[in-house]
């Protein structure tokens, strides 16, 4: 419009149109049309030359009739908003089935290209979003990936799942990710806890959404909370926040971190195969620590560097300790010694001596203690496999040995035979060279062993020594000469051979 004013203020100074053309950069033509609408009018130019932009807009911009809308139309944009609001609510319905009950209730309406068209038109337009601002330091947002990882069993190759907790400081961006086994409370709130730590200070506010280790029941003006997540928001002075139902815009930083862990975490790992978790969130820290260290391209600077400048200084204190969610239960100690916790009913020792009394065990992520009254008397790492974890100064002394049997090797029976006399080690290693099952053989030796309990070295070195011209000796033949004390008599020793016999071939007779 300005050129356009120019112009005309030119022509009523009689500037020619070639010097206004190259004075204005307009085309002949165009100068030559609107001058010729202006002699039409009759308006002079210096009237034109003083109109306002919308004044000289109205003056060029012919009058167009007023056009009818079509019935079918107006029809259509009455009921698209009701379209829209059932699209977002109903999970599974499309714009096709949409389009089948329209034409239902409209037979004569638009065909689905053009009524799709008309959807799509109106939630672009519609489609708003509030651009939040971010303060250092005021809050935390938390939500879980999608996509699971998976451990991967070394001897059988089977997968096991893992959830992956996501979190992130919206304001610097820096980011935190970690796999725990599952999605209850003992690892949401541990997984959250080690969010603060690797942060290196707590946020005046968490915000998720209304999931159920977070949230007991859903308002959107004031949530009840469930007890555990007051206690975390207490432990860490940091208060809880929601986000609406079904509005994932609220948390938008942690939807766009989890999907840059997806590009940067998992593509990174995808054929790497983890069978410990903790090896898998060694892995995934180191790549998340280079995700945070890499540079902006608008502004060089990285995520890491725009938080150690501006928002850790703001981080509240971290307590002395982080924060574990822990399960307490009462069980009467059964013969077995041994407590069970948790889904994977892995069994944790207790000292006999507590068999028969109730004790209480608490359990988090990282330890299961026992107590009986206020006094722990047990404390063990935590396992999430089936199995065993047995500390042997809670054993009673015949289950040690008995445990200690089955580590032991025929280097270890020797030894002790020998400590006990030459004869006992030559019938040891009779036991050991019989043909038949190390395992029995062993047996054997152990039973030879176990006679010190009744009977001097002596005894014993003598029962041996009885059967020293012996092609084959065994426990119990040592056992009977020491029953019936025929250790102690000068007899001759006793012989185990094959009778002579002239019409039995030796040995020899079968070398070729």
């Amino acid at each position: 419009m300005i050129k356009l004013k120019r112009a005309f203020q030119m022509l009523a100074a009689q500037n020619s149109q070639r010097e206004i053309c190259e004075q204005l950069h307009m085309g002949r033509g165009v100068l030559n049309n609107y001058k010729q609408l202006a002699d039409v009018s009759g308006t002079p130019y210096s009237v034109l030359g003083r109109m306002s932009d919308d004044e000289i807009k109205k003056f060029i911009s012919p009058s167009h009739p007023i056009v009818k809308k079509d019935p079918k139309k107006e029809e259509l944009e009455a009921e698209l908003p009701d379209y829209i609001s059932e699209l977002s609510h109903e999970k599974h319905l499309t714009v096709l089935r949409l389009h089948q009950e329209y034409i239902e209730v409209h037979p004569g309406g638009y065909g689905y290209t053009q009524f799709k068209k008309a959807v799509r038109d109106y939630q672009y337009a519609h489609n708003l979003s509030y651009h939040n601002i971010y303060t250092p330091g005021d809050e935390l947002q938390i939500d879980f990936a999608g996509d699971a990882l998976y451990l991967t069993e070394g001897r059988t190759g089977e997968k096991t799942p893992v959830v992956v907790l996501c979190c992130v400081l919206p304001y610097s961006g820096l980011g935190y990710a970690k796999a725990l086994y599952n999605a209850t409370m003992e690892h949401f709130f541990g997984g959250i806890s080690d969010a603060f730590t690797y942060m290196g200070g707590t946020t005046r506010r968490a915000k998720s959404d209304n999931m159920k280790q977070w949230v007991r029941k859903y308002d959107r003006y004031e949530p009840r909370f469930n007890d555990a997540a007051v206690e975390w928001s207490s432990y860490y002075e940091t208060s809880l926040e929601t986000c609406r139902v079904r509005t994932p815009r609220d948390k938008g930083p942690v939807e766009s971190i989890v999907n840059k862990f997806y590009q940067f975490v998992y593509t990174a790992i995808r054929h790497e195969t983890f069978d410990e978790l903790d090896r898998l969130n060694e892995r995934i820290l180191e790549l998340v620590d280079e995700f945070n260290l890499r540079p902006s391209k608008s502004s060089g600077r990285s995520r890491r560097d725009i938080f150690e400048a501006e928002e850790k200084c703001v981080l509240g204190k971290l307590p002395a300790a982080p924060y574990r969610f822990r399960y307490r239960k009462e069980v009467k100690l059964s013969g077995t010694y041994h407590i069970s916790v948790g889904k994977e009913m892995h069994l944790y020792s207790v000292p006999f001596q507590y068999v028969g009394r109730i004790l209480t065990v608490a359990w988090d992520t990282d330890t299961v203690e026992i107590y009986e009254g206020t006094d722990r008397i047990a404390i063990h790492k935590r396992s999430f496999t089936r199995g065993y974890t047995t500390d042997e100064s809670h054993m009673p002394p015949n289950h040690q040995e008995y445990r200690h049997s089955r580590g032991y090797n025929a280097a270890y029976y020797q030894e002790r035979a020998s400590e006990i006399g030459p004869n006992t080690r030559q019938a040891v290693d009779k036991i050991l060279s019989a043909p038949k099952y190390v395992e029995h053989a062993y047996r054997s030796c152990q039973g030879v062993l176990s006679l010190r309990r009744r009977y001097s070295k002596e005894r014993i070195e003598s029962a041996c020594g009885r059967l020293s011209e012996c092609g084959g000796v065994t426990y119990m033949m040592i056992k009977n000469i020491l029953l019936r004390n025929l250790d102690g008599e000068t007899s001759e020793k006793a012989v185990s051979s094959i009778p002579g016999n002239d019409y039995v071939r030796g040995a020899k007779a079968f070398n070729l």
